[in-house]
């Protein structure tokens, strides 16, 4: 039996269910020190206000950082195409960083691209990173144009289905972190009450095949976070892709690492 009253229940389990399509942000948001000197901008989107910048003229590459990261991810890459005078385009997703929107689904991360990338534009190649390849791949399949795309460390399309997360792997989960078991399971009432909710608004394996860019694949082999078969099936269905298989990077490490930075870098330029 739960001490709160039936306004105060409602409004805690509105609350929970809220918070689970909120990322949990660094407590300092960080700047990629090659976009301290770049144009900066608040750019709408239908989840919310977003930060975006851009360094250098004419074509740019936009960055798509992945979940719980930021811009400061692509410190590396944007000083290595700066060197080159390629322009950069990069921002904060939905709930991240210095962006002041709260929630992030990859729909809401994907229609940021596109808002991003007219604001920002002309835009010729993407960059992606974990969660941020599906929304990337989102925004090429509603109407991003692009000549060349990177994918590094995919969640997508996975190989197997994912075991693990559930709603009462969830409930255990609010319960032991000191949530009201009669908030919960309220909360819980909701969800199944609402219409079930597709972020990705479309079906990855279904959507490779139709890609028009050339594609570059990188994932390290003992990525713990996101399998490497989930590359290796990518690149079997995008047209022309390359997989560029490595070892000992890891999830994040992988997209800073110098000889993978160097190997984007050529890649968008038109070199391989």
């Amino acid at each position: 039996m739960s001490d709160l009253g039936a306004e105060d229940l409602e409004a805690e389990a509105l609350r929970l269910v809220e918070s689970m399509g909120r990322p949990v942000r660094r407590v300092r948001p960080r700047l990629a020190r090659g976009l301290r000197e770049g144009e900066d901008l608040e750019v709408g989107t239908p989840a919310g206000g977003v930060m975006a910048w851009r360094i250098g003229q004419g074509p740019a590459t936009l960055m798509v950082h992945g979940w719980e990261d930021d811009n400061a991810l692509w410190s590396p890459l944007i000083d290595a195409m700066t060197e080159n005078l390629r322009a950069c385009v990069a921002f904060d997703l939905p709930g991240h960083g210095w962006s002041p929107a709260e929630t992030c689904s990859i729909a809401d991360a994907g229609q940021a691209a596109l808002a991003v990338a007219e604001a920002f534009g002309p835009i010729d190649s993407i960059v992606g990173h974990s969660f941020g390849c599906p929304s990337a791949i989102w925004a090429l399949a509603h109407g991003l144009e692009v000549q060349r795309a990177v994918m590094i460390a995919s969640p997508v399309p996975r190989s197997q289905a994912r075991s693990g997360w559930n709603l009462d792997d969830w409930k255990s989960h609010q319960i032991s972190q000191g949530e009201d078991p009669a908030v919960v399971e309220r909360a819980m009432a909701i969800i199944a009450e609402r219409p079930p909710r597709n972020d990705r608004d479309y079906d990855v394996e279904a959507v490779l095949p139709t890609m028009t860019a050339k594609a570059l694949i990188v994932h390290s082999m003992d990525d713990d976070a996101c399998p490497f078969a989930n590359s290796q099936r990518m690149a079997e269905l995008w047209p022309g892709a390359e997989l560029v298989a490595l070892d000992g990077l890891g999830h994040r490490l992988v997209a800073q690492d110098d000889d993978v930075v160097a190997r984007i870098a050529e890649f968008v330029e038109g070199f391989g």
